[in-house]
């Protein structure tokens, strides 16, 4: 499976950046497109229709169960997707350095707007795979490398 990691900066005179990693709608089986819900991908991607990594790791039972059930499982659910959403740019940009990838990121210098598309294990249902090592988790385990694509700033 690919996914396409974008880096982004934000208009105004500070230095922010958003960082995402959204894997292609194109990607993902028939059956799983059925369930999840597209989002359209940063400009700099083509404005490609993408679906975000939370719905795309949730289990299937996540979409079956009742309110309080699913409540509960989406917060561990989110857990996991931030944790390998920041690996993966972590892996793309080793100028991100935090330990979970904030919605926005104050750089130290100016970059450019940058958008890669990288191999990576198949993330689909992979929920229950990560989450017993979500604290050892680390890019290669994701079939990443650090330094990836080495496009650091």
């Amino acid at each position: 499976m690919d996914i396409i990691v974008t880096r982004v900066r934000l208009a105004g005179a500070a230095l922010l950046f958003e960082y995402r990693a959204l894997v292609p709608w194109a990607a993902l089986s028939t059956d799983r497109q059925a369930i999840l819900p597209p989002v359209r991908g940063p400009h700099i991607a083509g404005r490609a229709q993408c679906v975000r990594l939370a719905p795309l790791i949730a289990p299937d039972r996540y979409f079956a169960m009742s309110e309080p059930e699913r409540s509960y499982l989406a917060r561990r659910i989110g857990l996991v997707a931030r944790r390998v959403e920041t690996l993966v740019v972590r892996a793309v940009f080793p100028e991100m350095t935090a330990d979970m990838l904030p919605i926005h990121y104050r750089g130290d210098h100016e970059t450019g707007d940058a958008c890669h598309c990288v191999p990576i294990i198949d993330l689909a249902t992979a929920f229950d795979r990560l989450e017993p090592a979500l604290d050892a988790l680390m890019a290669c385990d994701l079939g990443l490398y650090q330094g990836c694509a080495q496009n650091a700033a």
